[in-house]
């Protein structure tokens, strides 16, 4: 066994918060453009996205974006802080427009919503019990490869109690937000 391999057996690692990873990137070690999401301190490489992706993504903001009508904003592609070693990047979030951004917590965001292609597990799993140890009440897994929408509710002891698969013809309403609707056979069109 080399030395690197048993000062890892006997060491804690190091978990770094979201103020470390802003300050690394600030001085230049860490590239501000890194697909990376800090998970329990450690950074994560995020996966490629695809055009399906994208595209459903977008889709999904320009379809939230046109019905909230200045009263809940929504964020794309951005850091959600939910502790000092938490801060993931979810596709999409919405929060009550009276909220200022840097206030937003697992607690009091209205919807989080993770646009699956090559992710689809990790995202049913790893993020929906991530989301659940931090209060998200309300948390979607959109798979575009099968055109479903998994919803995530009913939070009790830091887990989903409820996860219900949707169809892509069944409209789903948000907790927070219920005039805030998605049926994904009827998202707009992007090409």
């Amino acid at each position: 066994m080399n030395a690197l391999a048993r000062a890892l057996e006997t060491s804690q690692p190091h978990r770094f918060t979201l103020d470390d990873v802003l300050r690394m990137q600030a001085a230049g070690i860490l590239d501000e453009g890194a697909k990376v999401e800090l998970i329990d301190g450690g950074l994560v490489e995020m996966a490629s996205e695809g055009a399906p992706h994208t595209r459903a993504k977008m889709q999904i903001a320009y379809a939230f974006m046109a019905q909230a009508q200045g009263k809940t904003i929504v964020i794309v592609d951005s850091t959600l802080r939910l502790a000092p070693t938490y801060a993931p990047d979810p596709d999409l979030y919405l929060y009550d427009a009276n909220l200022p951004l840097d206030g937003v917590n697992g607690a009091n965001v209205g919807l989080v919503i993770e646009v699956a292609q090559s992710t689809v597990a990790k995202d049913l799993s790893i993020k929906a019990e991530l989301y659940a140890q931090h209060g998200v009440r309300d948390y979607w897994v959109v798979d575009v490869n099968t055109s479903t929408i998994t919803v995530h509710r009913d939070l009790s002891g830091g887990v989903y109690r409820d996860v219900v698969q949707y169809s892509a013809r069944d409209t789903v309403a948000s907790l927070a937000f219920p005039s805030l609707t998605l049926c994904l056979a009827d998202l707009p069109p992007i090409r």
